[in-house]
This record gives structure tokens, C-alpha cells and sequence, in this order.
């Protein structure tokens, strides 16, 4: 399953005395999810924050895998499970032509 996980700043801020290494850890943590394919893509937000798509098995595994994230407190996070584009509209096809018969 695919998810979109989104992180914006949060209230806590960050510790300007371990910010550089909290910064550097979050980089080799994201490289490595990138490289084994749990996650796809990362982008940051002008700002603060950003986004990935993740791939995981189960909800429960997100959520283990954000709680592993360097950087975990400091954000608000928003998970949002995601659908292939042409199959859920081939589903959403099929129910209207369903509908449509009735």
C-alpha cells in the first residue's frame, strides 16, 4: 500500500544546539528509506516541512517507521493512504456504469 505522509513544523521547536545533527541524521535516515523502497519520492516545503509517498504492508508498519524518524517530535504529521490513479478510476468507471444500468 501506498501512503502520502505529510509533515509540517510543529510546536516543539528544535534545539539550535542539535539541530545540524538531528538535520544530518534525517538526510541518512530518508536516503536509506529511498534506497531500500520504503519510501518513493520526498519533497520539502518552501518554509518548513514536506511530503513522501511511502509504501508499507500495514498502517501499523507507517506508523513504526515514523516513529523511527529522526525528527519525529518536531513535526505534526498527516497520513493519508493512496490509490493507482487507473484502477481506482476503473472502479469508480465501473460503479457509474452500474448505476447508470439500474
Amino acid at each position: 500500500m501506498k501512503y502520502l505522509v505529510i509533515a509540517k513544523p510543529g510546536t516543539t521547536p528544535i534545539p539550535p544546539e542539535h539541530g545540524a545533527d538531528l538535520i544530518k541524521a534525517t538526510n541518512d535516515w530518508l536516503d536509506a528509506k529511498l534506497a531500500d523502497g520504503s519510501i518513493d519520492v520526498t519533497y520539502n516545503f518552501f518554509g518548513g516541512g514536506g511530503f513522501a509517498i511511502s509504501n508499507s504492508d500495514s498502517h501499523e508498519n507507517v506508523l513504526a517507521n515514523l516513529l523511527s524518524y529522526p525528527m519525529y517530535p518536531f513535526f505534526e504529521w498527516q497520513v493519508k493512504p493512496i490509490l493507482d490513479r487507473e484502477e481506482s478510476l476503473e472502479q469508480y468507471i465501473a460503479f457509474y456504469q452500474r448505476l447508470g444500468s439500474m
